[in-house]
């Protein structure tokens, strides 16, 4: 019986111990699991983010396409309306200028008046004395013919001495000279009743022209200032439709862009989410234990040698060196500067800070597209370029291993990849001495 009963215990204790034993393997299994579980479902929404990431960011591409040509076509349109606005200020001149010569032809027309009015008088005199000459040449032939007509001969043959001769003489000249002038001055008259109304007529026409040309002044300007008015609001009605336009795309822009914000602070926490996980995947590995999972695409990073760390978690891949190289595609440079990592499927990823420090640059940079560039004191600064899209912006601090951007292949690229450059004092030098190779 107590044989039976130690046999009973000691199988209990077995049991025990084996369930222990399970339990304990069960345990670190499915812990083991659900950490490689984890893993593999942050990758998959990290996948996913740069998706959309990428999707949203080709929205922005367009939108922003469409906004500058928009803005272009503002531009032009307003560089018309400026020019046109210059020929309304000419016009302008010109209505002035037009309404000087206007004061002056009706000063010069009242002038006129007053010279035809004064001529009209004239004329009007000259012809009374006219028919006042007229009169008296009748009134000496009215009375010859009253008188009858008498020959100078019998005058002369009358004359009863030659003292009356002589008077009788005399006065025929007399009276032969006052016919002649009385002729004479009848002529006059005539003449100068003509060339007064033909002066009357003449200065009649003249202000005529002046007045039809004043008129023809008038409509051609009307017609100028009227068809520029037309053109401007033209010109207004088109840039207020671009300006309605860009305002729009202005908003969609900037909603696009929250929520590329939006994405990128998520693929960030994602990204501290996955180095946690690595980092315990790293500690069981360490500890001999067997993770399981992972999704990381291959070795992502190199142990450093100082304080630097791989700006890559994605690939440890470098395709160029340091130094004298053949040009890339004819587009590069022959002697590089600092190195390119780069591996398939890498665009899009995290570029990393290389080390904590301030931003020093953040932007565009020619050949090197979108760079940012981090000073980390003791005469170190870091170097990242052909970025696809820059996180970080300029005076910022940041964290060794944050996420600085995402890699890309803007400037002169010949595809996407990681330009990582060390500077030390001034000078470049190459990266991989503070990493092992």
């Amino acid at each position: 019986m107590v044989m039976r009963n130690r046999r009973f215990v000691k199988t209990v204790a077995i049991v025990l111990a084996v369930l222990m034993v399970l339990t304990t393997f069960f345990t670190i299994a499915g812990y083991l699991f659900a950490r490689g579980t984890s893993l593999t479902e942050i990758d998959r929404q990290i996948s996913q983010a740069r998706s959309q990431l990428n999707n949203l960011e080709g929205q922005a591409a367009t939108i922003n396409a469409q906004l500058t040509g928009v803005q272009e076509r503002l531009a032009a349109l307003r560089a018309d309306e400026r020019a046109y606005l210059e020929e309304v200020g000419v016009l302008q001149e010109k209505v002035i200028l037009l309404e000087d010569r206007i004061a002056l032809t009706e000063e010069e027309i009242a002038i006129y008046q007053m010279m035809i009015l004064d001529k009209e008088l004239r004329a009007a005199d000259l012809v009374a004395q006219e028919e006042e000459q007229l009169e008296r040449y009748r009134q000496r032939v009215r009375t010859m013919e009253e008188r009858g007509r008498l020959s100078y001969i019998q005058l002369l043959l009358t004359a009863q001495s030659f003292s009356d001769l002589m008077t009788k003489i005399s006065d025929i000249n007399q009276i032969m000279e006052h016919d002649q002038q009385m002729a004479e001055e009848l002529a006059r008259f005539r003449d100068m009743v003509r060339e007064y109304k033909a002066d009357l007529e003449e200065d009649r026409v003249h202000l005529e022209i002046l007045v039809a040309q004043l008129e023809r002044d008038r409509a051609e300007l009307q017609a100028e200032v009227e068809a520029l008015e037309e053109l401007i609001a033209i010109l207004e009605a088109q840039i207020a439709a671009n300006e309605i336009e860009a305002a729009e795309l202005a908003a969609d822009y900037e909603r696009v862009a929250a929520q590329i914000l939006s994405h990128a602070q998520s693929l960030q926490d994602l990204d501290a989410a996955r180095r946690e996980a690595i980092a315990e995947l790293e500690r069981q590995t360490a500890a001999g234990g067997n993770p399981g999972g992972g999704g990381m695409g291959g070795s992502p990073s190199r142990p450093g040698t100082g304080h630097f760390i791989w700006p890559s978690d994605f690939t440890n891949r470098v395709t160029s060196g340091f130094g004298p190289r053949v040009s890339p595609g004819g587009i590069g440079s022959t002697n590089h500067r600092g190195i390119d990592i780069a591996a398939p499927g890498i665009y899009g990823t995290n570029i990393l800070a290389a080390a904590s420090g301030v931003v020093t640059f953040s932007g565009w940079m020619g050949g090197f597209g979108n760079v940012v560039m981090i000073n980390h004191g003791n005469g170190y600064v870091t170097v990242y370029a052909h970025n696809s899209v820059n996180l970080v912006s300029r005076n910022a601090n940041v964290v060794q291993g944050q996420v600085i951007a995402r890699v890309g292949s803007t400037g002169n690229s010949t595809g996407p990849h990681i330009h990582f450059e060390i500077i030390r004092n001034g000078v470049h030098v190459d990266p991989m001495l503070y990493f092992q190779r």
